[in-house]
């Protein structure tokens, strides 16, 4: 009892090493105890946090947002994750950090899957992210998003692409590269010379759209290219040319096949930018408008549907079956053999073993 009232004692360990002594007063004696775990969950969060049981999602989210953002994380992924947290709000703002049990956030993040399937998998990394920040503030004493369902993956279908299918598909982005836009004006896409590049090095679109001509050595023997960088979104929305590879990976030097020498030579000629393959105005070129620039050319064709990708895909399923997955991996720039599934075709047949097989087995044909 203190002053009259019931109360509870504990004494606890403080961040900074000391034991110190803590009373709560109530009603009740259960009141008191109430009373004293709450201050004692309070007083243990991290100096400086707000962060508790009852802090809600979206309050929550801003602390961590803050956090994320003062990281050194690229542009691009904090751009995907603030995109993110915004689907997250738009369901959980009001939910707070006590009610987000793994059965809730679970049923968001799997009604999410079916709905918006790309999403999901970055709503789940970003919630997963906010809960581990309210267990580092002491609200929670382990992370929920841990019990829930990862997002299924659909097994990938990889087809390559056939040197006849390639050709057609050059021609029909060469007469597109020859025409004309919907107000009369050339063109100025570089589709075909786009493809060539894809053709040879099995490159990313984001990769392909940052090269300068300062990654080329043409006096090396075979000529080579260096991917060094991506384009990507700043914070402001805006693109730029980002020297950072998507994995350390991912920065390589590649040799050039000879095909390809004489294009990179007529753009160097004709340059006004240092990027290889900019938009018509000398700055770097938004992904989606080459990609919306594609789709049309390729429209009505019987290669309709074809997308870039598909020249990534081509070139590591011919490298994997003429030189093996660890030269299709380096080409490609991954940094495991895991990704390889989503870009070589696999053979559906098996090998002609037959021959082997009756070494093995040392079985005389007596017929």
């Amino acid at each position: 009892m203190r002053n009259g009232r019931p109360a509870a004692l504990a004494y606890y360990r403080d961040s900074d090493g000391v034991t110190r002594r803590m009373m709560r007063t109530g009603a009740t004696g259960a009141a008191a105890e109430r009373a004293l775990k709450e201050a004692l969950r309070d007083r243990l969060a991290p100096a400086g946090e707000a962060i508790t049981r009852d802090t809600t999602l979206e309050a929550l989210a801003a602390s961590w947002q803050a956090e994320m953002l003062a990281s050194s994380l690229s542009d691009g992924t904090k751009i995907t994750y603030q995109d993110a947290t915004k689907v997250v709000l738009r369901g959980l703002s009001d939910v707070r950090v006590g009610e987000a049990s793994a059965a809730k956030l679970n049923r968001y993040i799997q009604s999410v899957a079916r709905s918006t399937p790309g999403s999901a998998r970055s709503v789940r990394i970003v919630l997963k992210q906010m809960m581990a920040h309210a267990v580092y503030a002491g609200a929670l004493e382990s992370n929920p998003v841990s019990e829930t369902k990862a997002v299924a993956r659909s097994q990938p279908h990889v087809q390559a692409l056939t040197a006849d299918a390639v050709r057609e598909v050059r021609d029909l982005l060469e007469a597109w590269d020859g025409g004309v836009d919907a107000y009369g004006r050339p063109r100025n896409g570089s589709l075909r010379d786009t493809m060539d590049m894809y053709a040879a090095t099995g490159a990313r679109t984001a990769e392909v759209l940052a090269l300068r001509w300062s990654d080329f050595d043409f006096e090396s023997d075979p000529p080579t290219v260096t991917i060094n960088g991506t384009v990507a979104r700043g914070l402001d929305r805006k693109l730029k040319v980002q020297d950072k590879a998507k994995t350390a990976k991912s920065h390589r030097t590649l040799d050039l096949p000879p095909f390809v020498v004489p294009m990179l030579t007529v753009r160097a000629r004709g340059a006004v930018s240092e990027l290889v393959f900019p938009s018509a105005a000398g700055t770097p070129r938004w992904p989606d408008n080459l990609r919306r620039d594609w789709k049309a050319a390729l429209s009505g064709s019987g290669h309709e549907g074809v997308t870039p990708g598909a020249f990534r895909k081509a070139v590591a399923t011919l490298l994997a079956q003429e030189l093996g997955d660890e030269a299709a991996r380096d080409q490609l720039g991954h940094t495991g053999f895991g990704n390889l599934r989503h870009y070589v075709e696999r053979a559906s047949r098996g090998p002609a073993a037959a021959g082997a097989i009756q070494r093995l087995l040392a079985v005389e044909n007596s017929h």
